[in-house]
C-alpha cells in the first residue's frame, strides 16, 4: 500500500469515527432528554457504542454535555424532587462522571434541593453573630447586600432672564420680558450602605456599615422581588426599602424564605 493510500485511509477512518461519535452523541441525548435513563436504554447504548467501534475515551469529551442536557430537562420547572435527583445520579454513574467534572450542575442541584425543602416548609437555620435575637426568634437566611436609596444627584437652575430695559425718560426705565427661573433636581438610586440582609422568623434586618434597620414581618405591606434584589414597603413609612443583592442566583430562595416567614409570622414553634 502506498503512502498516499495510507493517508487517504487514515483520513476516511477519522472522518467515519467523527460521524460515529456524532451518531452516538445524538443517541445519548435522546436517551436522557427526559432526565431519566432506563436499563433498556443503557443496554441499547452499550450495544450501539460497540457497533460503532467507539471506546470510553472516544466519548469522554461529550459526557459532561450529556449530563447537562439531562439536568436541564429535570430542572425545567425549577424544582428537583428526590426521585428526579436519583435519576440524575443514575445518569451520572452511567456516564462515569466525577462530581468535580459537573461542579456547576451539582451546585445548582444543591440550590434547587434547598428551594424544594423550603417550599415544603423545611426551613434552613443559620448562625448570626452580634445580632440580639428576640425570644423564640430563629434566623433563616443571610445574604450579602447593599441598601440603596433615591437621592438628589444634582440641582441646577433653569430658565430665567433679565429681559430688555427701555429708557422712557431721564431717570426712568421700563423692563419687559423678564421672568424668574426655577431649580430642577436630578435624582437617582445610589448605594448608601454595604452589609447583609438577615431574614428571621420575626424580622427582616439589614445590617450595614453606614445604615441599618430592622422591621417586623407583620409591618411589611408588599414585596417586589427582582433577580438582583428586592423592594418592600412597610407600615408608617413613606419610602420603600430597596435592597440589592451582592450576587445574583439566590433571589428565588430569598423570596421563598421571606414568603414563608411572613405567612407564618406569629406561629408557635
Amino acid at each position: 500500500m502506498s503512502i498516499f493510500q495510507t493517508i487517504v485511509n487514515k483520513y476516511k477512518d477519522a472522518k467515519q469515527k467523527s460521524l460515529n461519535k456524532k451518531d452516538f452523541k445524538q443517541a445519548l441525548l435522546r436517551a436522557v432528554n427526559d432526565g431519566k435513563i432506563t436499563k433498556e436504554e443503557i443496554d441499547e447504548l452499550d450495544k450501539k457504542k460497540s457497533e460503532l467501534g467507539l471506546t470510553d475515551e472516544d466519548v469522554k469529551g461529550m459526557r459532561a454535555e450529556i449530563f447537562a442536557s439531562a439536568f436541564s430537562a429535570t430542572k425545567e420547572d425549577q424544582q428537583v424532587t428526590k426521585d428526579e435527583e436519583q435519576e440524575l445520579e443514575k445518569i451520572q454513574k452511567f456516564l462515569g462522571l466525577a462530581d468535580d467534572e459537573i461542579q456547576h450542575n451539582k451546585k445548582e442541584l444543591a440550590r434547587l434541593r434547598l428551594l424544594n425543602e423550603i417550599q415544603q416548609g423545611n426551613m434552613p437555620t443559620v448562625q448570626v453573630t452580634n445580632l440580639i435575637m428576640q425570644k423564640g426568634e430563629k434566623a433563616y437566611w443571610i445574604e450579602p447586600a447593599t441598601l440603596a436609596e433615591e437621592k438628589v444627584l444634582r440641582r441646577k437652575y433653569e430658565g430665567g432672564s433679565q429681559g430688555m430695559s427701555f429708557r422712557v425718560m431721564k431717570g426712568v426705565s421700563y423692563r419687559v420680558g423678564g421672568h424668574r427661573g426655577h431649580i430642577t433636581s436630578e435624582t437617582g438610586v445610589v448605594a448608601v450602605s454595604s452589609g447583609e440582609l438577615i431574614i428571621t422568623s420575626k424580622r427582616a434586618v439589614f445590617r450595614g456599615d453606614n445604615k441599618s434597620f430592622a422591621v417586623k414581618l407583620d409591618k411589611i405591606l408588599d414585596i417586589q422581588l427582582f433577580t438582583n434584589g428586592l423592594q418592600f414597603s412597610e407600615n408608617n413609612r413613606s419610602k420603600p426599602r430597596l435592597i440589592k443583592f451582592a450576587q445574583q442566583g439566590n433571589h428565588d430562595i430569598i423570596g421563598a424564605v421571606l414568603s414563608y416567614a411572613i405567612n407564618h409570622y406569629g406561629d408557635k414553634e
